[in-house]
């Protein structure tokens, strides 16, 4: 008798793959934690020293996360109103956060106990920071001001009220401690220096200003405003250097990755790109469920953090490499008998070239339908490749095996409603698959051939059918339609082809 052959799935070209090594670097991030707070993350902000723990504003406080267990660590809840841009200091030690009635909140970030308040705002405080030696605390509002406070004193030491409307955003310089900018919804970025009484340089974004980033070396910042990121020159006056737009919606936050080599943006549409910074190209992009107000990432790069527009947090995280060396392995103790790692033992070795390797020929498992296949129990075959969940290729060899062996017939007799439905419903779904439409098409036919004389007796088959009628005519259609313009297209490059060859001189009398 001979020996039986497996069904072999027929193999269908992949689409070319353009994986790159930022995209490979991205998607090594973890599957998202996702947290659900109870309104709007406006903030996230990361402690520029270890453990890199992060700061979550949401609603009427401010919640510190561990970056360690990726759980809330504390809860600064000393807010009446709501709260906004929680930002530690670069030490990691102290907090500060803006609240709805103009008020600026020094938190100590250990104890939870507020150190110092800031009152001269009339309206909502939407940006704080601190200075890079963190001795003084920037603070900018709705009521259109920008203020300068001095920690150690509680004072106010500048104060500027040049924008023309709501300033929601700032950042401190990182080549000085008396330089910073701030964005406005006037449509403007402005320096200031704490040494002059009023701005240094004026930036014109053209739209509304959501963020600013100042770059590492202090010579260039970006600004996001609508779905429009620029790149400044500052020593060279506020010269542009690049636009791009990547987001088909206004942009809300941008920060950098750990090297500064890549530029991460943030929108409502619900994607962060991340940009190369040596040409502002886009390398990949990272898609959230919802609108993002916020985005993160920590100096190590090991934890990303959106906040959402409905509340939700995700925080993606890399695992450090559990990968041993060969030292490690030799000096591993022998695996104790009846142990995991002493049946596993010798997987790992390669046979030298002078060992007799002892090869074991094993039966070969069948799957369901190889089974059915062997016993001729077509209509079995069949079914077992339509149940779970299915595996076009595998349904498709089947049937072309079924045919070969002049079976299919057999198999698509006898069906009552219920056996013949998930065969329609494959129909329905990939008989307009270039790949799978003359094997499908053969199918269609011969279903029509068998239950022809029935039709009409059963609605869910007659709307079953009558999709498919309308899904074939419609793919014939789109069909006729190509063909058409293909046609025009000819007769355009035809005409184009003759004007070419023409002379561009005619030498015939005047």
């Amino acid at each position: 008798m001979a020996a039986f052959n497996k069904l072999v799935v027929k193999s269908y070209p992949r689409i070319a793959s353009r994986e790159t090594s930022d995209t490979k670097y991205w998607n090594k991030y973890s599957f998202p934690i996702t947290v659900k707070e109870s309104s709007a993350i406006s903030f996230v902000n990361f402690s520029q020293t270890q453990p890199h723990d992060f700061a979550v504003t949401t609603s009427n406080k401010v919640q510190i996360y561990s970056s360690t267990t990726n759980e809330v660590k504390k809860t600064l809840s000393r807010f009446k109103e709501q709260a906004y841009s929680g930002c530690f200091r670069p030490d990691g030690k102290l907090l500060v956060a803006g609240t709805e009635n103009g008020i600026a909140k020094v938190f100590d970030a250990s104890s939870r106990v507020v150190l110092r308040e800031f009152t001269g705002h009339t309206r909502a405080v939407h940006s704080t920071r601190f200075s890079l030696d963190g001795l003084q605390v920037l603070s900018t509002s709705d009521d259109c001001s920008v203020r300068l406070w001095d920690l150690s004193g509680e004072k106010e030491i500048f104060k500027a009220t040049e924008h023309k409307d709501y300033v929601r955003t700032s950042d401190v310089s990182s080549s000085s401690n008396n330089i910073w900018l701030t964005g406005s919804y006037d449509h403007t970025v402005k320096m200031w220096d704490n040494r002059s009484p009023a701005s240094v340089m004026t930036i014109d974004h053209g739209h509304p200003v959501e963020d600013i980033l100042v770059f590492p070396s202090g010579g260039l910042c970006a600004s996001a405003g609508h779905n429009m990121i620029k790149i400044w020159d500052i020593l060279a006056g506020g010269r542009l250097v690049a636009a791009f737009t990547n987001h088909q919606k206004t942009i809300t936050s941008l920060c950098f990755d750990g090297q500064c080599t890549r530029l991460l943006s943030a929108s409502l549409d619900r994607h962060v790109k991340i940009y190369d910074v040596k040409d502002y190209k886009v390398v990949h992009s990272i898609h959230y469920p919802s609108p993002i107000l916020s985005v993160g990432i920590s100096l190590n790069d090991k934890h990303i953090v959106v906040g959402m527009s409905d509340g939700l947090l995700s925080i993606k995280y890399r695992t450090p490499s559990s990968e041993k060396g060969e030292s490690a392995v030799r000096s591993m103790p022998a695996p104790r008998a009846g142990s995991y790692r002493y049946f596993l033992r010798g997987k790992n070795q390669k046979p030298e070239q002078d060992d007799f390797v002892v090869t074991s020929t094993r039966k070969p498992k069948l799957s369901a339908h190889d089974k059915f296949l062997k016993n001729f129990e077509y209509t079995n075959a069949l079914d077992s490749v339509l149940q779970g969940r299915l595996n076009p290729p595998v349904v498709i060899s089947l049937i072309m095996e079924l045919i070969r062996r002049q079976g299919l017939q057999i198999a698509l007799s006898g069906r009552d409603e219920d056996t013949l439905l998930p065969i329609l419903s494959f129909l329905n779904k990939h008989i307009c698959n270039p790949r799978y439409t003359p094997t499908l098409i053969d199918v269609t036919n011969t279903i029509l051939d068998i239950y022809g004389p029935v039709l009409g007796q059963s609605p869910k088959l007659d709307d079953m059918l009558a999709k498919l009628k309308m899904k074939i005519a419609s793919e014939l259609n789109y069909q006729k339609q190509a063909f058409e313009l293909m046609g025009s297209l000819d007769t355009i490059f035809a005409v184009a082809a003759s004007n070419r060859e023409e002379p561009l001189f005619h030498n015939g009398p005047s």
